[in-house]
């Protein structure tokens, strides 16, 4: 058996396709979040006594792993998040995406084990110039040292905005160089005063959030200012006399009153964040401030592409593409950047040319209808676990969906999300293949901006046509193809071609999210397959 290990393993949709040919034995896998852990270890690590859970890659010493494992890891595969730098890839407010570092973990994996291969799966936009790294005193002479080697790693000059606004009492000259901890205010406090900010105007929303929340942000501005006495300084001050205005305003229901000071607060504590993020990243370049153009931070830059093209030097031979895993008989169109890796020994004694497939290696796709509708006569649930229910006898159903039901006897985690009345009068008005751009204005009332809600959202899928790209089909709202209410936790899992017999472990939604995230294991499967002739 081919010995292979998972990183950034989600609940194993990879390491199932692997899984799936008869030829890998997964011995080690890494996922930071418990209940994808749960759902992978009940699927896919549960006959292997000796199986390693990594729970965080950071740091961590794979050398030791594969010398407690005998030398023996022939294969790393995995999908280390990439978020990519450019505004509309930000995620969470974050300057700094810590998902890119984990591309460069998952590269110190590969060459502290030396496998025979690597598989790395990743975004379809990976290859473009959204992704980047920027220059690090952590590593800058590695890249330096490559580039000298001739590898092609080229730079650019990049102008990180920090904030355009000036804040009352701060010198913006000196604020990086200063002691952010004075201006700080707890995280859950900045967090709630972000969403009451944005609230603000929204006469369905704000009231919501009042009633949850004023209390809690009483009490978090009551604790921190209570701290505070024990500190002399002018602007501990001065943000403690913006706080007891905000937490006045909320008192008296009036928080449109301290919006100047909710900006102020919010604002300034992102900047913090931003200031503390380029320090702890330890990054190459100098702050720029002017009246004209706020305070900046500029910095150098290269492609995540051209340093996973470079990392590795001459020790694997790489070929990296897009693959569409309709291609590989999955129900949905969904594109992702494959690299795969053999190393250099292997590859020139086999002789044998690497190459991606770059057409479909099936007959034919299977749609929606072929993947799901063999499931309408099963009852759904409405709570996280679900007593899976025998399949009854059935005619017609498609050879997809006989193949999903291969070594099962029932359906499990055929749960949804229960709909509220709004909901579904939108669910009855959308037709199939339609989504929520489809409605009229007056069915689109608690969206403040319903022009830039997503393709995706309330989108009914056709039975007739491969799924789009699977993502958290909760919170995107997807329609069943003919009946009024959400997809299924099965349902989804079906689109991304996980048999029935794989189950899903966790929360409601973390089983949605766990599926969304997953590769699909067919998909997985033709990569695994490929990499059998080395």
């Amino acid at each position: 058996m081919i010995k292979t290990i998972d990183l950034f393993a989600g609940a194993g949709g990879l390491s199932y396709g692997f899984l799936m040919t008869g030829k890998y034995q997964l011995v080690a896998a890494a996922e930071i979040n418990k209940k994808a852990q749960e759902t992978y270890k009940i699927n896919i690590a549960k006959d292997n006594d000796n199986f390693e859970f990594i729970d965080d890659v950071v740091g961590y010493d794979f050398s030791a792993l594969n010398d407690r494992l005998g030398s023996s890891i022939d294969v790393v595969i995995g999908g280390p998040p990439c978020q990519g730098f450019s505004n509309a890839n930000r995620q969470k407010n974050h300057l700094i995406s810590m998902n890119n570092s984990l591309v460069k973990e998952f590269f110190r994996a590969i060459r502290q084990i030396k496998p025979k291969a690597f598989v790395m799966e990743n975004v379809s936009m990976l290859e473009s110039d959204t992704h980047r790294f920027y220059e690090s005193y952590k590593d800058n002479d590695e890249i330096d040292a490559l580039i000298s080697k001739g590898y092609h790693i080229p730079k650019r000059k990049d102008i990180l905005l920090l904030s355009k606004t000036t804040y009352e009492g701060i010198d913006m000259r000196i604020l990086p160089e200063s002691d952010l901890s004075v201006l700080r205010i707890p995280n859950r406090l900045t967090h709630l005063l972000n969403v009451l900010k944005k609230d603000i105007g929204n006469t369905r929303r704000l009231p919501n959030f009042l009633s949850k929340n004023t209390l809690t942000i009483k009490t978090q501005i009551e604790s921190y200012i209570s701290s505070a006495t024990k500190i002399n300084s002018e602007l501990k001050q001065q943000l403690c006399n913006r706080l007891t205005k905000i937490k006045l305003g909320i008192e008296d229901q009036h928080p449109e009153e301290v919006i100047e000071d909710l900006d102020y607060i919010v604002g300034l504590q992102k900047l913090i964040e931003s200031i503390t993020e380029i320090s702890e990243n330890e990054l190459i370049g100098q702050y720029e401030f002017s009246e004209e153009e706020g305070l900046r931070f500029i910095v150098n830059s290269y492609s995540v592409i051209d340093y996973v093209n470079a990392i590795l030097g001459d020790e694997y031979i790489q070929r990296g593409d897009v693959l569409n895993a309709e291609w590989f008989g999955v129900p949905q169109e969904r594109r992702r950047y494959i690299i795969v890796g053999i190393r250099r020994d292997i590859y020139i004694k086999k002789g044998i040319e690497l190459v991606l497939p770059n057409t479909s290696t099936v007959k034919s796709v299977p749609t929606v209808g072929d993947a799901i509708l063999d499931l309408v006569p099963y009852e759904v649930g409405y709570e996280p676990t679900y007593a899976p229910l025998p399949y009854i006898q059935q005619r017609d159903i498609s050879d997809y969906a006989l193949c999903m039901r291969n070594g099962s006897s029932f359906v499990k985690n055929h749960i949804t999300t229960k709909t509220t009345a709004k909901a579904m009068e939108r669910f009855k008005k959308i037709k199939q293949g339609k989504n929520f751009h489809s409605l009229s204005l007056e069915d689109k009332d608690t969206y403040s901006k319903p022009e830039r809600t997503q393709n995706t959202i309330y989108l009914r899928l056709d039975p007739n046509k491969p799924s789009g790209t699977v993502v958290n089909v909760r919170k995107s709202m997807w329609i069943h193809p003919i009946l009024d209410r959400a997809i299924t936790v099965r349902e989804a899992a079906r689109l991304q071609s996980f048999p029935d017999s794989f189950e899903f472990n966790g929360t409601k939604d973390s089983q949605y999210q766990q599926v969304g995230n997953a590769v699909p294991p067919l998909l997985a499967k033709g990569i695994a397959a490929l990499l059998l002739e080395y």
